[in-house]
């Protein structure tokens, strides 16, 4: 398979390439073309045992890449090393089947859960934080509810920023970061 196929957004087999941003196209470096495959962004337990189709609209393949060029590939490159994706796209049936949000952000494609082998969910969204990397919204979940983070991005709007917290108790705590502390007493560089 050809090395040059951007438009179609893969480079050798089922890796992805991410060619544009949202309004222009950008050059694609080595290390982003090598952070993510297809598979691993579109993988669902769920869907195989229950037989459920989970392949991607266009758009949300469209989307999935802007997700990998603005926020994913420059964190990998910032963590140094791989980011664990455990949840990445859903179809509407797999969303219902693992009880997501009726308006998950994972259904368009804009949306990922993930961790980072030996660091702590906190200070990954300290680092993002602190890096001024792009998101709509993002939550970081107590250990006992996974320890991963939740990370969005969309094209179809401005991106809201938004921060939350999920705790052990469970729900969702909105969180706001003034001069560099947030709820809960935890730390968080700004």
């Amino acid at each position: 398979m050809s090395r040059a196929l951007l438009g179609a957004g893969l480079v050798g087999v089922g890796v992805v390439v991410i060619a544009a941003s949202a309004t222009q196209a950008r050059p694609v470096s080595r290390r982003m073309r090598r952070a993510f495959r297809w598979s691993e962004l579109v993988a669902s337990a769920t869907a195989r045992k229950l037989g459920l189709d989970n392949t991607p609209s266009p758009q949300a393949r469209a989307a999935l890449r802007l997700l990998v060029w603005n926020v994913l590939g420059p964190l990998r490159a910032l963590v140094g090393q791989g980011l664990q994706i455990t949840s990445g796209f859903r179809s509407p049936a797999v969303n219902e089947a693992v009880t997501g949000s009726a308006s998950s952000q994972h259904m368009r494609g804009e949306a990922v859960d993930f961790i980072v082998h030996g660091v702590a969910s906190i200070d990954i969204v300290s680092l993002i934080l602190q890096s001024r990397l792009p998101f709509d919204q993002l939550i970081w979940y107590a250990p006992e509810r996974g320890g991963h983070v939740h990370v969005s991005f969309t094209a179809r709007r401005e991106n809201r920023r938004e921060l939350l917290y999920a705790p052990a108790s469970g729900g969702a705590i909105s969180v706001t970061v003034q001069g560099g502390a947030h709820t809960n007493n935890r730390k968080l560089v700004t």
